[in-house]
């Protein structure tokens, strides 16, 4: 199966950075962890399954420089087309870009399936990127998902109004793994329908839809949303 990966790294990081905005640059992509850049980690699992050929970073604007720096020189070493993309304002841009810079370069790259990741998942293993593909490969589209292990309830931001069941929920992760005609396509009707604000893309892709398959998660597949996160890494 040949197959690209979209990594997602354009947003502005304001959680981890408390909010502040003071600077701008300093995303958690860059944060240094085990001697590599989170980008750099949530990318090298990729690169070591049979079958990918290109990468698409998206990166927030201003921060091109940053963004293939933190990457070292992975890609060139494992000779794989890498792709640098300026982000929009929402994730769905940015995802939205990626995909037809890849379109763009298809036909000489033979695209069968795009991955879908968070640029600040630094612990996806190989196991599930294969597990993700496989899947993807019989239903079309697949997503890693974990059982919810809290309570959910619903409110009317002051009160509980009611319990959901959690027998029928289920949190999902990335990589999320599409057909790539399929995703673009998605993409594409979003992007003409004037919608701009889906945050996830299974959830994008169904309204438009399509059908995903789910697979096991890995509840060591987190993504880092605030410097609590790296406490002990």
């Amino acid at each position: 199966m040949r197959h690209a990966v979209v990594i997602t790294a354009a947003g502005a990081s304001l959680r981890f950075n408390g909010n502040s905005g003071d600077n701008p640059h300093f995303k958690k992509e860059f944060f240094t962890l085990g001697g590599h850049a989170v980008l750099y980690r949530a990318l090298k699992p990729f690169t070591e399954v049979d079958g990918l050929c290109a990468v698409a970073v998206t990166y927030a604007e201003g921060c091109e420089r940053e963004t293939v720096e933190a990457l070292e020189n992975l890609c060139s070493e494992c000779k794989i087309p890498l792709f640098t993309v300026c982000g929009g304002r929402t994730r769905q841009i940015s995802v939205c870009n990626a995909l037809s810079e890849l379109h763009r370069h298809r036909k000489e790259l033979d695209i069968e399936f795009v991955s879908i990741h968070d640029g600040a998942r630094p612990f996806v293993s190989r196991d599930l990127i294969k597990r993700c593909l496989e899947k993807a490969s019989d239903s079309g589209a697949c997503v890693p998902s974990l059982p919810v292990t809290d309570t959910v309830v619903f409110t009317d931001g002051k009160m509980i109004t009611g319990t959901a069941d959690r027998q029928s929920l289920r949190s999902v992760q990335t990589p999320q793994v599409f057909a790539f005609p399929d995703i673009f396509d998605a993409h594409l009707k979003a992007r003409e329908a004037g919608e701009e604000n889906y945050t996830d893309d299974s959830q994008l892709f169904m309204a438009y839809g399509g059908e995903v398959a789910v697979t096991d998660g890995d509840r060591t597949n987190i993504k880092i949303t605030y410097r609590e996160d790296l406490k002990g890494r």
